[in-house]
């Protein structure tokens, strides 16, 4: 019992730990991280963590993987606050669905991609995009969700 709760204690005491600033950062950590530079010191304690748990995953994704977060990444940067806020309440909206609607609404913005690739004048690939903007309606910010959880 007593151990139960000395590890207890250690993992709310990791839990409220105060999250590194951008110079604290490994060299690896920073290179994975860098298209979050600019924004690190406004993100809190808890998206920092979500990020560095990230970069933790990263050196075991797929090449394509890593090409895709970190296109994410430079997307979600570009963000304006409010864009972000929307792309948040979007993803929120969305996980609420069930397993069948999103998979309809992720192919409809799949097939939308598709045709913005297709259209006259794109003759590169736009990067792919990170969430499903204006999804459920509330908001025509083409922006990612949150940061991607850690694990699932």
């Amino acid at each position: 019992m007593l151990g139960l709760f000395f590890a207890l204690s250690n993992l709310a005491a990791a839990a409220d730990k105060k999250q590194p600033e951008w110079a604290q950062l490994t060299p690896e950590q920073q290179q994975i991280l860098a298209p979050l530079a600019n924004d690190w010191k406004n993100l809190d304690d808890k998206r920092r963590k979500k990020w560095l748990l990230l970069a933790i995953r990263y050196p075991k994704m797929k090449p394509e993987q890593q090409q895709r977060l970190q296109a994410q990444m430079r997307h979600w940067a570009e963000l304006t606050p409010e864009q972000r806020r929307i792309a948040r309440e979007n993803y929120k909206k969305l996980s609420k669905q069930p397993p069948e609607k999103r998979e309809a609404v992720k192919e409809k913005w799949r097939e939308r991609q598709r045709l913005k690739q297709d259209a006259p004048g794109n003759a590169a690939p736009a990067p792919a995009a990170p969430a499903l903007p204006g999804a459920l309606g509330g908001g025509t910010a083409a922006a990612p969700a949150a940061p991607p959880a850690p694990a699932r």
